[in-house]
């Protein structure tokens, strides 16, 4: 796996990270190639094998790229038999670390998209050719929803199959739990107050400035309502989280606003919460609205992206167009208000959970992927008799 993973809450760091710790558990050798300064919960250090590339000095140069040290790790570990394939995540960076290694010494990769390389990267031009050429030398190329399919084509304008395999959920961790009492009284949430979540980072494109608007028309109809913010600001310019604690306070709703920080506790969070809100401009397949769903709590979400793949309005959550404030508004407090509402719109949530985004499901379908690829593979093939005779 080839990815840096960064200090953030949910994101590409954390699927890449659950499909190392899920091949590892099915037997499978699984190494993350990464940079020193990577960020890894000290749960997976201990769990997961993590390749460092390390960082050298030039001194006539003041920025040194670690991506060519990533090259002759893997060129280094697939002479040795050690691996049999990449799986890059990006196709910029990491997807071109993968097709340089693969020119090297014809190991062979798998590229998968995950929104930021579509949204933006595909919108530079003079990414677009490095992109095509990680793109279409790629042995497969993987997306995690149908939407991040039809844009990537449109905008790169690929001739090769792209795959859609979506995130996946640990249905064992994210499941129906009690109520945690102690996170409430953690969280100075008094009883009898409905919870309303809303987890992601502080990006730009997630919108969070809206959010304000949409507690100060629920708390009107209903007082006792609290809008829990688990995250933390990227270090992205353009967003500023203080205005949006200055926001808060100019409408007079500290008390109805816990800004909680990034936090591991994601599904014991959920238990105290009768829904979430996402708000953001666009989307791939958030982890966040997927776990919500598998915890049985309802989704009320900007209709964007491949948000609409997984959550239909009025079956196990809401969809709201246009960033319309009112309906944001309405639809959470039709879920705090009506208690059988609520159950239905959950249990439906779990099975959309069970019968698409299921570990298992997800992958067995990576697994099968892989193999693919190596039987294509004639270089693979002959590699493989020669270290497994």
């Amino acid at each position: 796996m080839i990815h840096d993973y960064q200090p953030n809450l949910g994101g590409t760091t954390e699927v890449v990270i659950r499909l190392a710790r899920a091949l590892k558990k099915r037997g499978h050798l699984c190494k993350l190639i990464t940079h020193p300064e990577s960020w890894v919960l000290e749960r997976d250090k201990h769990n997961i094998e993590l390749i460092y590339a390390p960082k050298f000095k030039i001194s006539f140069m003041e920025y040194i790229p670690h991506h060519p040290v990533k090259v002759g790790k893997i060129v280094s570990l697939y002479e040795k038999g050690n691996i049999d394939l990449c799986h890059a995540h990006y196709a910029l960076p990491y997807g071109l670390t993968a097709y340089l290694a693969k020119q090297t010494c014809g190991i062979p990769y798998v590229l998968t998209l995950h929104g930021t390389d579509v949204h933006r990267l595909a919108s530079v031009r003079p990414l677009k050719p490095v992109m095509r050429l990680c793109l279409e030398n790629a042995d497969a190329v993987t997306t995690v929803c149908k939407y991040l399919k039809a844009r990537a084509k449109a905008k790169l304008g690929l001739r090769n199959r792209i795959m859609v395999i979506p995130n996946f959920v640990d249905t064992d961790r994210f499941r129906k739990l009690p109520r945690s009492r102690a996170l409430r009284r953690e969280f100075r949430i008094p009883a009898g107050t409905a919870v309303v979540a809303h987890i992601s980072n502080y990006a730009a494109i997630k919108n969070t400035l809206v959010i304000p608007e949409i507690a100060r028309l629920v708390v009107r109809s209903h007082p006792k309502a609290v809008f829990l913010m688990v995250g933390e600001r990227l270090g992205e310019t353009g967003y500023d989280l203080e205005k949006l604690k200055k926001t808060v306070s100019g409408f007079g709703l500290d008390r109805h606003f816990r800004f909680i920080g990034r936090r591991t506790d994601i599904a014991r969070i959920l238990s105290i919460s009768e829904a979430t809100v996402l708000t953001s401009l666009n989307e791939g397949s958030p982890l966040a609205a997927l776990e919500s769903l598998a915890m049985g709590v309802p989704v009320v979400s900007s209709k964007v992206g491949g948000i609409p793949e997984f959550i239909k309005h009025g079956v196990n959550g809401f969809l709201v167009e246009g960033q319309n404030v009112e309906k944001y508004a309405e639809f959470i407090l039709r879920l705090i208000q009506d208690h059988e509402l609520r159950s239905i719109l959950g249990k439906r949530a779990v099975k959309t959970i069970h019968r698409k985004h299921s570990e298992e499901l997800v992958i067995s379908r990576y697994l099968d992927l892989y193999r693919s690829v190596l039987e294509r593979s004639p270089k693979s093939r002959r590699r493989r008799r020669q270290h497994h005779p």
